[in-house]
């Protein structure tokens, strides 16, 4: 099997949709062997903020020399960005042969009767393989979405449970309150293990808590009154944190409860010292979050995408970048509450440029165009990167500051555009 036949085998599957549940990932990994019984792993969940935790972990754990696996999903320049070991991607030849065994095998539950695993199932059954193949020293493991019947939680005893955030998201498969999500999520929290989590809404923390006293787990919650911001700008922060000073290069106030779930995670877990935590963090960066790709205009991509990050994106607009004029080039998801991102963010809007992200699922451009010319917010189309970022070019002046958002899904053409041609 080569590159194109393992991911048009990838994306066949893909077309299969979800079916609620764990016994199709549970019978496929029994048939490889349960290769995740056999890795060290961190499991995280949450709304907002998971990729950040975990970058900030990975580079922490980096620091102390371990080799770190990381999976997670959907990703944003490559697809192969799934399964990293030390920040690699997994290399094109690793992958087909690893797609090849699981082919194998799913045609044999699909022969016996199963129901044949999704395409997550599978990256997920590729990805502990991959890591226990590599033998590396932690996996961090990233849930899809949710937590009871996700395909990840198959866990049966993490290092540790880590809750980014939690908020609405998800709501027609995790429930309409955020109870209701905080419940289904809690159920990566495991027997005798520990867990540790972002700040999160009281009624959250009771629903996390009440899981851990359920199954005899030690919780741990970042404590907001130790947090203390010294100063904070576009190029990063710097704020302590208990006993701590601590400097982060990714902006935005969100950025440090991010950062101490990521430090109480290396001491609390690991024992790691101050210093090596210190050092770590002041290095991490993370694609796609408040990231700078040009300096005149002022050029931003963010992958906020759903209600509680464009309130963040909105906090961080208005603190850093007052009276300016902000140009937008935004294309949202269909399924997402895009109605509610006009509302929080139209008063930064000078202008828009709506898109259609290159997915199934991209709500269409004239969709978008209309609602915010509904919203008072003056917006055009455009029907790809080269134009979007024309327009905005031209509209922006040099001191204007130009944000490119609204969904992860097509934010790797404007990542590795050109800004200098």
């Amino acid at each position: 099997m080569d590159l194109p036949s393992a991911k048009q085998y990838i994306e066949e599957k893909n077309k299969l949709g979800i079916t609620p549940g764990l016994d199709s990932i549970k019978e496929l990994l029994s048939r490889l062997g349960n290769p995740q019984k056999e890795i060290e792993c961190l499991h995280i969940g949450g709304t907002n903020g998971k990729g950040s935790i975990f970058a900030f972990l990975q580079d922490i754990l980096l620091e102390t020399g371990m080799k770190v696996g990381r999976y997670i999903s959907p990703t944003v320049l490559t697809y192969l960005e799934r399964f990293q070991i030390n920040k690699e991607n997994m290399s094109e030849e690793e992958f087909p042969k690893y797609v090849q065994l699981v082919k194998e095998q799913v045609a044999d539950m699909e022969a016996e009767g199963y129901v044949s695993p999704s395409a997550f199932e599978i990256e997920t059954a590729i990805a502990f393989m991959y890591f226990r193949d590599m033998k590396v020293d932690v996996a961090l493991i990233e849930c899809g979405m949710g937590g009871a019947l996700d395909a990840t939680n198959v866990l049966e005893c993490p290092k540790a449970s880590v809750f980014a955030s939690i908020s609405l998201d998800h709501m027609s498969y995790l429930g309409d309150t955020v109870e209701e999500i905080a419940a289904n999520k809690s159920q990566i929290i495991k027997e005798n293990s520990t867990c540790i989590a972002h700040p999160q809404e009281k009624k959250v923390s009771n629903v996390l808590m009440e899981r851990c006293k359920l199954v005899n787990t030690c919780y741990v919650e970042v404590d907001e009154e130790s947090v203390a911001v010294i100063s904070e700008g576009i190029d990063g922060t710097t704020f302590t944190y208990k006993n701590g000073e601590y400097t982060i290069g990714l902006p935005g106030t969100f950025q440090v409860y991010n950062a101490c779930t990521a430090i109480e995670v290396a001491q609390v877990v690991f024992g790691l010292e101050y210093e090596a935590i210190k050092a770590a963090i002041a290095k991490t960066s993370w694609v796609g979050r408040f990231m700078k790709v040009n300096d005149k205009p002022l050029t931003i991509i963010d992958g906020a995408h759903n209600e509680k990050a464009w309130r963040e994106l909105n906090t961080s607009l208005n603190k850093y970048f007052t009276n300016r004029q902000i140009v937008y080039i935004i294309g949202v998801l269909k399924d997402k509450e895009y109605d509610k991102m006009v509302d929080i963010l139209r008063d930064t809007m000078s202008y828009a440029i709506a898109i259609t992200p290159n997915t199934p699922r991209g709500l269409d451009k004239d969709i978008l165009s209309d609602l915010l010319l509904v919203n008072g917010v003056p917006a055009t189309t455009a029907s790809n990167a080269d134009e979007a970022i024309a327009k905005a070019y031209a509209e922006a002046e040099e001191d204007d500051v130009v944000m490119i958002c609204g969904s992860l899904s097509f934010l790797a053409d404007y990542i590795n555009y050109d800004y200098d041609e």
